[in-house]
This record gives C-alpha cells, structure tokens and sequence, in this order.
C-alpha cells in the first residue's frame, strides 16, 4: 500500500490557482525531492497533505486514511517541518519533545530517541534554554527532531536545511536515510538542488501549480546527460 496517494488536488487563492489537478503516490522507502519555482504550489499541496489547508477538490490518502475524513489518525502517521515554523517560544528544547511526545502518545519509558535526536543535532547542552533563545538554524534542528518523534510513517520537509551548517546537514541526510531503510517515506521540498541529487529516489517537479514530471531520479538525471539537476530544472522553467 501507498504511505502517501494524492489524486487530482485542486486549491486556489482568489483569483491564483495554487495546484491544479495534481496527483503523485509515495510508496514505502521512497524519499522524494519535491521541486518548483517560487508560487509553484509546493508548500500549498504539503500543507493540504498535512491537513492544514483545506483544497477544492481532490483526495489525499496518508497511510490509507483520507485526511480530511479522519484528521487525527491520518496525522498520526505525519511528521511535518514547515517553510515557516512557530514553536511554543516559553519551553525549553526538551519540553518541546516530550510535549510532541505526549500528543504522539509515546510512553514515557520508551523515549529514549528524545536524547538521540538531541545529540544529533548537537542541541543536548542547549536542552534547558527555552526556544525563544534559539538560532534560526538551532530552531529549525528541532523542529526535525519534533517531526522524528514517535517514529510516523511520512515526513514532509519543507526547506528544512535552510540555515544549517554543513556538519548538521550531513547528519541529519544521514539520519533521514535511515529513516526511508527502515520503511519510512519522505518528502523533501528544497532549493539545494545538489543535495536533493544526491540523496533522493524521485523527483516531482511542479510547475504553475501543476505536475511537470514525476519520475526516478535516474530518468530525470537522464533529460539532459552530465547536465545534473539544477541544468534540469532550469529547463523545465523555461530558463536554460
């Protein structure tokens, strides 16, 4: 069974059709470089897979449950980092994990991936400071941790490796390969195009709000031989 099936997604702002009629599947182990211009519908349609946002039309199955019809268990199989976080800014680092960790309902005497994930991201001497203190890197490290938490089935990254330094990056791609070996799957919306060449199966490109391609990365690395993906996406919009 599919973790993620998107069929003919619509949303629109106004006037501004944000996605239209768009439809891709996720199966399990798959990480995914979801990648368009700015205003293309990326963060549109993960937001509406999240259930933050309700679409026009369409369906959005996560792990096999309609996320509209049955919000709460479709969101228990998502962990989310969002392009713009809000973080409870009066906890602390470790209050945040055991409060993402309460509404995951994971037991108390099974959370020891709360100190993993926080010497991952090399937060462990900071897990006493509360949020507001933190860097825009530091706040965007635990967020990831936060999405980890309790072990879902999907992560939806939405430019999650903007601000962080280089020994963060490569531990945290190392951390979410992981995640895809264990059967998990991801979806990773980002800019760096080098890395997402590196380290994803698939790519979705989005294009006006609608689906350009949706293929492995080798056929797409494949359009344009020894060009690489940023050559690639610079075609598909029309700019190289």
């Amino acid at each position: 069974m599919s973790i993620l099936t998107v069929k003919n997604l619509k949303k629109k702002f106004r006037k501004i059709q944000a996605v239209n009629d768009l439809s891709f599947e996720i199966q399990p182990g798959e990480l995914i470089g979801l990648i368009g211009p700015n205003g293309a519908g990326k963060s549109t349609t993960m937001n509406c897979i999240c259930g933050r946002i309700l679409p026009e039309s369409g369906e959005i199955l996560v792990n096999g449950v309609n996320i509209w019809q049955d919000p709460i268990a479709g969101r228990k199989s998502i962990g989310f980092v969002p392009q713009i976080l809000d973080l409870p800014e009066f906890l602390t680092a470790e209050e945040y994990l055991h409060f993402v960790a309460d509404i995951r309902e994971v037991p108390k005497d099974e959370r020891q991936e709360i100190e993993t994930l926080l010497t991952l991201t090399e937060l462990q001497d900071d897990r006493h400071r509360i949020i507001k203190e933190f860097s825009g890197g530091m706040l965007r490290k635990l967020a990831i941790c936060g999405a980890l938490i309790g072990s879902p089935k999907l992560l939806i990254l939405d430019e999650s490796f903007v601000g962080l330094d280089p020994e963060s990056t490569f531990k945290i791609r190392q951390r979410l390969t992981q995640f895809c070996e264990a059967g998990g799957s991801i979806i990773l919306s980002s800019h760096i195009l080098d890395m997402l060449e590196h380290v994803c199966s698939r790519v979705v490109m989005i294009v006006d709000g609608e689906l350009l391609f949706d293929e492995t990365m080798e056929d797409t690395l494949n359009r344009i031989p020894n060009a690489g993906l940023t050559s690639i996406y610079l075609a598909g919009v029309g700019k190289g």
